[in-house]
């Protein structure tokens, strides 16, 4: 139950205290006096996100403050609690701070918490309903949801609607992984080609240089051979260098025997036709393997040609490149066929989550059959007796599509006359009587979740007279189960409240500024007189305000 709430430089606030109490208190004052102002900070201090320019001073900082106690709620207090590592204490302390920078702050207990926990905190302690969810009451979604409330199964929409979004995501997730595999294994063909291509080149590290070196002998064999031939001829052949040497020995040898010095210079003739001899082996035998084989020179042509036509279709510089490039498709193409696996693998998981998400749907749309004709038969019942004798309420179904709240579409049917078939709400339902089929659902809403709280903005727009009693009746009622507050501008509701406070709205020193107060006695008799006659009274509108209190 709402304690006490304070309210520091907020729009038309300079700063206000209000203490709330329990059974119906209706807010009443003149239009623009600020009565929605106050549910609006109500609002801010439950989490409702902070929009436009709210502060009165610019350059000082926003406050509001709502005391809670836990009553009856105890048990969802000390869950939500538990989970968020607040401590619980009695009263709860929710507080907001608006910054003049536009920086928004929340604590619960003097800890802070982000605004989605305030939120989640606030919406299962307290109803706030505006005008402009009487205008979402032609909403089919907005009518499940209230079907679910009644329903009891408010936390069971959102563990399927936390499914549904697993199980849409591993919907993407697949169909991405399957116009991956699409145009992985539209590549792949163009991949093993280049591979085979690759593979059938049988390249071998080094080779290219080797290459190179064999296609530059090939195409200058026969210089290269007579070079080689010439080398032996000049050295080993009977007019060659060698025979000269024999003969020029020879002479140096006597020589020798008188002279060391000659001696010596023998020696060095004697080496120098030793390796001359050698030079003219090997430049043989480099002669016999000289190929003239025109065939071997247009094949190691061919090959080089192949390795040149590979390096450039691929843009490398070295063969030794493709070799890297042919074992990086190869992994390539191994890669694809392992997204195959990942494709089955996301297959499978989306089918089990596509069964887990309908099981939970299904036991959902079980529940809001079973609910709708009893809830239909209420809040016909309702209507009854607030002021329609022949309003039938009901509700159309049908299976849809799974979606984010389940497979059900429902739409609300209303008729108001005892001659006309039940039509969608949205079609035939006039704004009282939208106010009123609202009022209804809520009433029932409240008692099926037993929320301690429930604040009506206006819900009396479109009724008068007799209906405004009976809607005051109801709220009433409703106040005796938990606490109910309301703004309104009827008498007849206004009369019905356990507590009855005044929104006011002063000039001073130019600047406007609300203010609330509780009025008992007498001036709530006055209250009540000028609510009905207007700012001034008469003797008529204050007796008919005693009979309505009297009445109350």
């Amino acid at each position: 139950m709402l304690h006490r709430l304070s309210i520091s430089n907020y729009l038309l606030i300079d700063h206000l205290e209000l203490d709330l109490g329990p059974g119906l208190t209706v807010l009443t004052g003149e239009t623009g006096s600020g009565k929605s102002i106050i549910i609006g900070a109500l609002g801010l201090a439950l989490g409702q996100r902070a929009e436009g320019n709210l502060l009165r001073d610019p350059a000082q900082r926003c406050v509001i403050e709502l005391e809670m106690l836990p009553g009856e709620a105890s048990s969802l207090l000390e869950d939500w609690c538990a989970r968020n590592g607040i401590p619980q204490e009695s009263p709860m302390v929710l507080r907001r701070l608006l910054d003049p920078g536009g920086r928004s702050r929340a604590f619960v207990n003097e800890t802070p918490v982000r605004l989605e926990q305030l939120r989640e905190l606030g919406e299962g302690m307290v109803h706030i309903h505006s005008q402009h969810h009487t205008l979402l009451l032609n909403s089919p979604a907005f009518q499940l949801g209230l079907l679910d409330h009644c329903a009891g199964q408010g936390q069971q929409v959102k563990a399927y609607s936390r499914t549904y979004r697993t199980w849409r995501s591993a919907q993407e997730h697949l169909a991405a992984l399957r116009a991956e595999e699409a145009k992985a294994q539209g590549d792949r063909d163009f991949l093993q080609f280049q591979y085979n291509e690759l593979e059938a080149a049988q390249l071998a590290a080094g080779e290219q240089a080797e290459l190179e070196r064999a296609l530059a002998r090939a195409d200058h064999a026969g210089e290269l051979l007579a070079a080689l031939r010439g080398m032996e001829e000049g050295i080993a052949g009977d007019r060659a260098i060698t025979a000269q040497l024999a003969a020029i020995r020879q002479g140096a040898a006597k020589a020798a025997r008188v002279d060391t010095a000659v001696h010596a210079l023998a020696e060095r003739m004697h080496s120098a036709a030793i390796e001359l001899k050698d030079i003219a082996g090997e430049a043989a035998q480099l002669a016999e393997q000289v190929g003239m084989d025109p065939k071997e020179a247009e094949r190691l042509r061919e090959r080089s040609d192949l390795l040149n036509r590979l390096m450039q279709k691929h843009r490398v510089g070295e063969a030794d490149e493709l070799i890297a490039l042919r074992d990086g498709l190869k992994d390539r193409i191994s890669g694809i066929g392992s997204l195959g696996e990942q494709v089955q693998e996301a297959v499978r998981k989306e089918a089990h989550l596509a069964k887990e998400a309908l099981l939970l749907a299904d036991g959902i749309s079980a529940k809001r059959i079973k609910a709708m004709a009893p809830m239909a038969e209420q809040v016909s019942g309702l209507l009854q007796e607030l002021g329609m004798p022949h309003a039938v309420f009901s509700f159309s179904h049908e299976r849809t599509a799974p979606g984010p709240v389940g497979i059900d579409g429902i739409r609300a049917l209303f008729s108001a006359n005892k001659d006309r078939a039940p039509e969608p709400l949205d079609k035939v339902a006039s704004g009282g009587e939208l106010s009123r089929v609202m009022l209804a659902l809520i009433s029932l809403a409240a008692a099926s979740k037993e929320l301690p709280t429930v604040i009506f903005d206006e819900i009396d727009t479109g009724v008068s007279g007799e209906v405004a009693h009976r809607v005051g009746s109801l709220l009433r009622a409703m106040g005796r189960q938990r606490q109910v507050v309301a703004i309104s501008h009827l008498p007849q509701i206004a009369s019905k409240a356990d507590t009855h406070l005044l929104v006011t709205k002063d000039q001073e020193e130019g600047r406007t500024r609300s203010g609330i107060r509780p009025v008992v006695a007498e001036e709530r008799v006055e209250a009540l007189a000028r609510m009905l006659s207007g700012k001034k009274t008469t003797k008529a509108a204050l007796e008919n305000a005693r009979e309505l209190l009297k009445n109350k």
